[in-house]
């Protein structure tokens, strides 16, 4: 009976294998969805079942020749499909990636060992690498929302936004962050004080922040980042960190709709008065209002707050541990970037 199954077994698999050679790529994803690629290697060997043992090792011994044929799979996709395209000299490869966000683009790995590196980008001809812009938590189900995607001319142009004597010290804004986080500053101005100083800490997306840009009487936003990208210009509310977001029945508190309100109304104001700032000498085009705003939020509450944020697209809520996250990995993507070229 096993040599019956065996054989109409490996029919069934010369048969697929044809069948994938023929299918475009668009119609692989139809046959091989992530649910039945889940329930072949389930198939193969189902690790749900380790505690019918009595411990992990006579697990594997049990099944011996399953699990070492997934370690063998494995071991084949690490060696033939990290691609090495050698940079001067030196060892490097483009991988495959798991996930895919972009319909019109196609994400991969970059870096000096296979399946490992720089998330990468290429989409409309061009080359961008992820920078994590948000504090990424074990356990979350990450998005293209969760990173910035720049090319390196973009990068090389955002560092020429930073003074020459902070290049020689990146590390100052992150370490006075949080040095003022661990002392709990209450003062709001400490903080804006120090993107004022250091607005590269955003991402280096701006050429110019300034601060308290009277749009009109009654919209004066914290600050206004002119974009390296475009020159049009986005809003930056800053409030303390360790103010309280929600009450004691889970919802929000009065400081954040106040936040919010005020976020919404300076982008509705600038939407709606484009000529006029323009010819104050504020040009806005597609703006984004970046809300920074809290600490240490429990992964409950920040669902509610990143739900709340799918409402208002142009709104972008980060925490002061997305500010943290944002600039050590900018400082990194920097570092990084030194020795790839």
């Amino acid at each position: 009976m096993n040599d019956e199954k065996i054989t109409g077994g490996k029919q069934i698999i010369s048969e697929l294998a044809e069948i994938l050679r023929e299918l475009s790529d668009s119609d692989v994803d139809r046959l091989l969805d992530n649910n039945t690629m889940t329930s072949l290697l389930k198939a193969i060997l189902d690790t749900s079942k380790v505690t019918e043992y009595p411990n992990i090792a006579e697990f594997f011994f049990a099944n011996k020749t399953r699990s070492t044929l997934l370690a063998w799979i494995r071991l084949a996709i690490h060696q033939n499909y990290s691609i090495n395209v050698p940079k001067e000299g030196q060892e490097a490869f483009v991988s495959p990636y798991f996930e895919q966000w972009f319909d019109d683009g196609v994400m991969f790995l970059e870096g000096s060992e296979p399946f490992a590196g720089f998330l990468s980008l290429y989409r409309n001809n061009e080359l961008r690498y992820a920078i994590a812009a948000r504090d990424l938590r074990n356990g979350q189900e990450l998005g293209k929302d969760d990173f910035e995607f720049i090319s390196i001319d973009d990068f090389n142009e955002r560092l020429r936004t930073i003074p020459p004597e902070q290049i020689t010290d990146l590390e100052r804004p992150i370490i006075k962050l949080n040095e003022l986080l661990n002392t709990k500053e209450t003062n709001e101005s400490e903080y804006q004080e120090l993107i004022q100083k250091y607005p590269w800490i955003l991402g280096a997306k701006y050429t110019a922040v300034q601060n308290h840009t009277m749009l009109d009487d009654e919209n004066i936003p914290d600050f206004t980042g002119v974009r390296v990208h475009d020159s049009y210009r986005d809003i930056i509310e800053i409030k303390p960190p360790f103010i309280p977001i929600f009450r004691q029945n889970g919802n929000f508190n009065s400081a954040f709709n106040d936040a919010w309100n005020q976020a919404e109304r300076h982008l509705n104001f600038v939407r709606e008065e484009t000529d006029y700032l323009r010819r104050k000498g504020l040009n806005f085009d597609n703006p984004r209002c970046y809300l920074i705003m809290g600490y240490d939020i429990p992964d409950d509450k920040l669902k509610k707050i990143r739900a709340k944020e799918k409402l208002n697209p142009a709104i972008e809520f980060r925490t002061y541990n997305d500010l943290i996250v944002f600039a050590k990995n900018t400082v990194e993507f920097l570092k990084r970037l030194k020795l790839m070229q």
